[in-house]
């Protein structure tokens, strides 16, 4: 729920001591100051208060993490942080998901890292740990012995999957392709899906126990790796969550640079998403179209970032992209290049036989069920979502433009608009290429003091947040929101009533992966 339109708060039920109506809000507003401006600590009972009020308030929900002595919840109220801290108590806390959805999955992760227990949860189930992790919770004061389970991990299912009746199909965790592991089990009616469950954690990489303690330099490594195609988007959060640490700025050329990148990296995800989505359906043709041209512009662009995937090309406080100087001119050719194949792929897109009508009966999802589970981003543009966080970001000014017109949320609309972000992105590449100079920016020295911060970007599936907290020059915590996990989320209600086959379809127009929701 990171759309800027949509950062009101609906002023609902609640009151203060005085017996004065207040919202979500104006009760964690109300809790005890911490060192952090926007950050306050609750007791118990003003927690669960805030859980109850959250069920009739549209207070806009970032995510839910734990340090292993407290638990914090991140909103944004009118795009700008505001969180809620409680202490764990007895290795418990007052669980979110009743009232927020979304939260059930990082309840799960808490309680797989931490071992705490998130009371009345909505979903109990492990996210990460399948009894097989040699010590368990790994990141508690004092992990135990982990599980003892041998050979393949074991499906949980839920109590309403178990109960399902008709034949199961399973989809995973290996494919043999590409894609990382990732089960799905359907059960199906006939030939539809009536109902659906996934498990994950095969592909977890600790990354949040790697950065715990650790050199804010690492810290920054791995968040470029945390979703492949949205690497850009995650340095860049986390190093702004790291530049607002420390109270600094970069230099206004160092944004439009990092601009630049996040729209290069916007082209190459979208055209890697509509090859996938169009050899899905069948289009052959036009997925070798997509990935020539992407292949096209990743070639031109890696000598000069010095990646292909566009890692490690961003540090707190500055860029280290190989050669920023001709930064301006590879804005400039991406331009050229792109604007050359655009009108023959948006055609042959459009005019392929049977493409059209098969991705417009695939995924229909609703703006309003988008916005209850917090998936934001082109999935929800493409349901008439406004939402956009880059409408936040002041190197933007003068660039972007919002990229509208679909309504109706099916797999058609959403590749349509990822179609329509493409030429924007182009043409913004092409106005960046005029303002960027020969300078490269430079970099700004960091004063690595104690603090708090976060970072906000619009990555090509929807925002990237992190937070992050500095302690003796190093990342004490950090968490990270990403769209993955809500879009896990809208790819198992949305599965019910599609055909099996169109589930792989269904999760590539959604933007699912399992590497970068399993962390």
């Amino acid at each position: 729920m990171l759309g800027a339109d949509r950062y009101g708060f609906s002023g609902t039920i609640g009151h203060d001591a005085g017996g004065v109506l207040m919202d979500v809000a104006a009760l964690i507003y109300a809790g005890e100051q911490t060192s952090t401006p926007w950050r306050f600590r609750l007791g118990e009972l003003a927690w669960r208060d805030m859980v109850d009020m959250l069920k009739r308030d549209d207070l806009p929900f970032v995510g839910l993490w734990c340090d292993g002595a407290d638990v914090h919840a991140l909103f944004l109220p009118d795009g700008h942080p505001l969180a809620a801290t409680l202490a764990l108590e007895g290795g418990r806390y007052p669980a979110l998901s009743p009232a927020r959805v979304a939260a059930s999955l990082y309840e799960r992760a808490i309680y797989d890292l931490f071992g705490a227990e998130a009371m009345w949860a909505v979903d109990v189930r492990c996210l990460l740990d399948h009894d097989v992790w040699s010590a368990a919770p790994p990141l508690c004061a004092a992990p135990g012995r982990g599980g003892q389970r041998k050979g393949l991990v074991a499906f949980q299912p839920s109590d309403a999957m178990a109960a399902a009746k008709g034949r199961v199909e399973e989809r995973g965790p290996a494919t043999g392709d590409l894609a990382p592991p990732f089960y799905t089990r359907l059960v199906l009616s006939g030939t539809l899906v009536a109902n659906a469950e996934t498990q994950t954690g095969y592909a977890h990489r600790g990354i949040a126990a790697r950065s715990r303690h650790a050199r804010v330099e690492d810290v920054c490594r791995l968040s470029s790796r945390v979703a492949a195609g949205s690497s850009v988007a995650h340095q860049v959060a986390f190093c702004q969550a790291v530049e607002n640490a420390c109270n600094a700025q970069v230099e206004a050329e160092v944004a439009l640079l990092r601009v630049a990148l996040l729209e290069m990296e916007r082209l190459f995800q979208h055209l890697y998403t509509l090859a996938g989505m169009a050899r899905l359906a069948g289009a052959q043709l036009v997925a070798s179209h997509c990935m020539a041209l992407r292949e096209k512009l990743v070639a031109e662009a890696a000598p000069i970032t010095g990646s292909r995937l566009l890692m490690d090309v961003c540090i707190p406080g500055g860029l280290s992209v190989r050669d920023a100087t001709q930064m301006g001119d590879l804005c400039a050719r991406l331009y050229e290049l792109g604007q050359k194949a655009y009108p023959q792929l948006v055609l042959l897109w459009r005019e392929y036989p049977g493409l059209s009508a098969l991705l417009g009966r695939v995924g229909r999802i609703l703006a309003d069920d988008l916005e209850r589970i917090g998936l934001d981003g082109p999935v929800a543009r493409a349901a008439g979502w406004d939402c956009d966080g880059r409408r936040m970001m002041p190197a933007y000014d003068g660039l972007w433009r919002y990229t509208s017109g679909r309504q109706n949320g099916t797999a058609e609309d959403r590749a349509l608009l990822l179609l329509d972000e493409m030429e924007e992105s182009l043409r913004m590449l092409d106005l960046a290429s005029a303002r960027i100079g020969l300078n490269a920016g430079g970099t700004v020295p960091l004063s690595m003091q104690d603090g708090e911060g976060t970072g906000l970007v619009e990555g090509p599936w929807g925002g990237v947040l992190y937070w992050v907290r500095l302690a003796h020059g190093r990342v004490a915590e950090a968490f990270c929101r990403k769209p993955e996990t809500s879009a896990l989320l809208v790819f198992e209600q949305a599965l019910p009533n599609h055909e099996a086959e169109d589930a792989a379809l269904l999760a590539c127009s959604l933007g699912m992966n399992a590497a970068a929701l399993d962390g």
